[in-house]
């Protein structure tokens, strides 16, 4: 009986039910934006997104498809040289714009990753093409090591370099080194864009569940009830547990419905190739020095999302409970959000690494993996990645506790 009367008394509220819309809004917004960051252009200039857009591109993509070693590669380059032999290439007309990413639909990905393997070596893409020949393919994985070396050691505009110590450079680079390869090319859109727009739905979502977590200690002073609800024996026992375990049981289920939906409509229509190949695959990863799947990465980023929804929804409930007013539990998720970016403004590794260990990280995982937070601990060399996801569970079983304590004991006059 407690557990229907109080979410009927969560889910009766207008204010409430207008937060679901909205969330049910978010999450398709979400889903929209992330299908129309796919895009395929033909030969006559018009652009097609989405459903229509994967398709395309997965027929263009399986000439391209297989282990990217010498003999792809070579390929490739091949194809580049034609490509820009073609094409009179001229930045200031869009014809010649369209043209020229049409023509590269195919081998788009394999040629950003040559731009970032030889970055050092040549100033712009098109000089790539002319000078770059087939014997100089062979450095391709090796040039990903020494990108990296240059960036640690020698790059006076690299931002690695002044904010790690020997030690920690030699780390970055070891794992480098112990990276995977050759690699598997196959068509992956459909999970990077899921993996890549998810935080914004995780970040929003958070912002507009507080107004609804806010409310389920706080309302039993805004109604007057206190003092009966919370001076009775089942008020500050049974009561208060119910209310912990609807707070749980609401971010989970809103959590499961939004992420859900979203990875329904975004691997539904971009499709779920590629799951199993290596993310430095694709050239926005490239970066990355950990060995992981597109599958791995979405799964960690849902997971993580989770942890962090858990953690900052008990915050919420707890802040609301310590208060008795929802108004300051509402900002916690902003300000949680937002404080990364304030931090930033001050220099120096110090600040960098309190910056990895904040729980916005939480909603966005990816950005703790690519940014390269690293921790000395002793002898041992560890990233953001694994500490955040063993401290804020047991942040959040903390708050769990005192959002059920807050009333254990205590007295409303």
């Amino acid at each position: 009986m407690l557990m229907r009367y109080e979410l009927q008394k969560v889910f009766t509220k207008r204010a409430n039910q207008i937060i679901l819309i909205l969330l049910a809004i978010l999450t398709v917004y979400a889903s929209r934006s992330a299908l129309r960051k796919v895009e395929w252009i033909d030969d006559q200039g018009n652009y097609v997104t989405g459903h229509a857009a994967a398709v395309k591109l997965r027929e263009a993509d399986q000439e391209w498809s297989g282990i990217l070693d010498q003999e792809l590669l070579e390929k490739a380059l091949a194809e580049l040289k034609e490509i820009y032999s073609s094409i009179e290439i001229d930045a200031q007309s869009q014809e010649s714009n369209w043209l020229l990413r049409s023509k590269l639909q195919g081998v788009q990905e394999i040629a950003d990753l040559l731009a970032w393997a030889y970055r050092y070596e040549y100033s712009t893409f098109e000089e790539l093409v002319a000078g770059l020949q087939p014997e100089d393919l062979s450095r391709f994985y090796e040039n990903r090591i020494e990108t990296r070396r240059i960036m640690l050691y020698e790059d006076d505009n690299a931002w690695p370099r002044h904010n790690y110590s020997e030690s920690e450079k030699q780390y970055i680079l070891s794992k480098f080194k112990s990276l995977n390869t050759p690699l598997e090319m196959r068509y992956h859109e459909g999970w990077v864009q899921a993996t890549d727009q998810l935080p914004t739905l995780l970040k929003y979502g958070i912002i507009l569940l507080s107004f609804i977590l806010a409310g389920i200690f706080s309302d039993e002073f805004s109604l007057k009830t206190d003092a009966i609800y919370y001076n009775s024996l089942h008020g500050r026992t049974k009561a208060t547990a119910v209310k912990v375990v609807i707070g749980l049981l609401i971010i989970t289920v809103l959590y499961l419905l939004c992420v859900g939906a979203f990875t329904l409509i975004v691997l539904g229509s971009l499709g779920t190739d590629g799951a199993h190949c290596g993310i430095q695959s694709h050239s926005g990863y490239w970066s990355i020095r950990e060995n992981m799947t597109f599958q791995q990465k979405y799964l960690l980023t849902v997971f993580s999302g989770y942890l962090g929804y858990l953690f900052i929804g008990f915050l919420i409930m707890w802040i609301s409970a310590k208060t008795k007013s929802p108004v300051l539990a509402v900002l916690i998720p902003s300000l949680l959000i937002l404080l990364p970016e304030y931090l930033r403004g001050f220099k120096g590794p110090t600040m960098r690494r309190i910056i990895g260990l904040l729980p916005d990280k939480l909603l966005d995982i990816g950005q703790a993996i690519e940014y390269l937070y690293l921790y000395t601990i002793g002898d041992n060399i560890m990233s953001a990645v694994p500490i955040v996801l063993a401290i804020y569970p047991c942040l959040t079983v903390a708050l769990v506790f005192l959002c059920y304590h807050e009333y254990r004991r205590k007295q409303i006059a």
